[in-house]
């Protein structure tokens, strides 16, 4: 062989091996956490720069999709994400062990479907959203993020939002809009005012002016209702249950699944009386209040709490009367060994540290004056007493004061971040019809490797029996 062909076969030789290690390497880089899928060549920005159908990502990576473009990141969890046009994601890290990925959504709207039990965790401004998929079928979520506002929608499986204030299942089916963290009105819907006395009003988040609360207003999960001297309100949940709250009484509606019937409320403060549809308590289904002594679970009944949230915690107590059915009643510590059950005229009291005390009979005139203290439909001169009830957001208890003009700005960004999603479904299912598209390219292209792979072997075994003949002394030279 002339030195030119030997040089044009070694040349051969180290293309091919090159191209295969090109193909196959980074799949099976240990950091890579999947990669990106586009129909669009240099559709999606990687780290600033254009980026090809099949790029692998890394931890760190952040991805940008442009005007009329949309991508899906294919991640090893086995996770997808399809992001749609003018959204920017950042891939912050992975866990292997744990199987999970976290990433970050600092503009846009995004598809997240996740067919496992392990977490998948999405940043929006002010919160972590954590993604589960629940037995055999997968969690999809679509989240949305405008300026510090952001939208998140549980199309299926397990969706738990922890921002500010305690974590917030999000059932399926229902969405959620948030500013800085703390769900808005317009999120998850509790129930609605079907009677108040007299007038109330809402307080959320970024406002120091309460709205009127009127009759038939929506009440959201984590509303805080707050009534003054006299202010009475009578709230119909989803489920057909009613909440009539008393004077000077502080209430959080903290979950609310109309589905699955489970219910759950913290009375700070105040006078609560509840009158609940009957449960299955052997499918889950609870309707359960919290007082800061007490724990008080019920399976379909109608029954008064009195919480009296003193100063002084040792000093705090828990009323309970049973109008029908019947009423557990446990301390708020489960270390507290104990329970009573109270039946129709029954009552019982909690102190702080303490097990219910026995249950005792209430005369019928005394039953009566508890359910009066709750009624909302009738106060004799409570209508000259002006705006009493409020309704707080408990994001907003301690929080400073914000101009109203800016809550407005507010809540007019979390209706666009609600508006973004709703606009990028049909870009979104484009973008997984283009994924399948890309990801049967990408099998083309595996293929295509694999037959690389099958070259590179034959053009070495080629080369390999070129070398012996190259070395061989009857292997003719061409010297003579």
């Amino acid at each position: 062989m002339t030195g030119r062909k030997w040089l044009g076969a070694l040349t051969l030789l180290a293309t091919l091996i090159s191209s295969s290690s090109y193909a196959s390497g980074p799949l099976v880089e240990s950091r890579a956490l999947g990669m990106v899928m586009m129909r669009t060549p240099s559709a999606v920005m990687i780290n600033g720069a254009p980026a090809i159908s099949g790029t692998t990502v890394f931890p760190g990576d952040v991805l940008q999709t442009r005007d009329a473009s949309t991508a899906v990141v294919r991640l090893r969890s086995g996770a997808s994400l399809a992001m749609s046009e003018n959204s920017e994601v950042a891939l912050d890290w992975a866990d292997p062990a744990a199987g999970t990925e976290r990433m970050s959504l600092h503009r846009g709207a995004i598809n997240l479907n996740n067919p496992r039990p392990q977490a998948e965790w999405v940043t929006v401004p002010g919160a972590s959203v954590l993604v589960q998929g629940e037995g055999a079928f997968p969690a999809i979520c679509r989240l949305a993020a405008v300026g510090q506002s952001s939208a998140v929608i549980n199309d299926r499986g397990r969706v738990e939002i922890r921002g500010s204030g305690a974590p917030v299942i999000l059932p399926r089916g229902q969405s959620a809009t948030l500013e800085a963290g703390r769900p808005q009105a317009g999120g998850q819907e509790a129930g609605a005012v079907t009677a108040e006395i007299p007038r109330g009003n809402v307080k959320r988040n970024g406002q120091t002016t309460p709205i009127p609360l009127k009759l038939n207003d929506n009440v959201y999960f984590m509303d805080v209702v707050r009534t003054e001297t006299l202010g009475r309100v009578r709230i119909q949940l989803k489920d057909g249950s009613t909440l009539n709250i008393g004077a000077r009484s502080e209430m959080t509606i903290t979950k609310h699944e109309a589905q699955s019937r489970q219910t759950e409320i913290e009375l700070a403060a105040g006078k609560l009386r509840s009158k609940v549809e009957k449960l299955d308590a052997t499918n889950g289904q609870k309707f359960e209040i919290k007082t800061p002594t007490a724990v008080i679970g019920v399976v379909g009944t109608e029954f008064i709490v009195e919480s009296d949230n003193h100063k002084d915690k040792r000093k705090r107590k828990t009323l309970v009367w049973c109008l029908e059915g019947s009423v557990n009643v446990r301390n708020l510590d489960a270390a507290i060994v104990g329970v009573v059950v109270l039946h129709a005229g029954e009552f019982t009291s909690i102190s702080f540290g303490q097990p219910p005390a026995a249950a005792t009979s209430v005369p019928p005139s005394a039953m009566q004056m508890q359910v009066s203290q709750t009624d909302a439909t009738g106060v004799s001169g409570a209508g000259g007493m002006g705006s009493m009830g409020t309704v707080a957001n408990v994001g907003a208890m301690g929080a400073g004061a914000v101009g109203a003009a800016t809550a407005g700005v507010a809540m007019s960004r979390a209706n666009s971040a609600t508006n973004l999603l709703n606009q990028a479904g049909s870009t979104l299912n484009s973008a997984t019809s283009n994924s399948n598209n890309a990801n049967s390219n990408a099998n083309s292209a595996l293929n295509s490797a694999n037959s690389a792979n099958q070259a590179a072997g034959n053009a070495i075994g080629t080369l390999t029996g070129l070398n012996q003949e190259l070395v061989s002394p009857t292997y003719p030279c061409g010297c003579h």
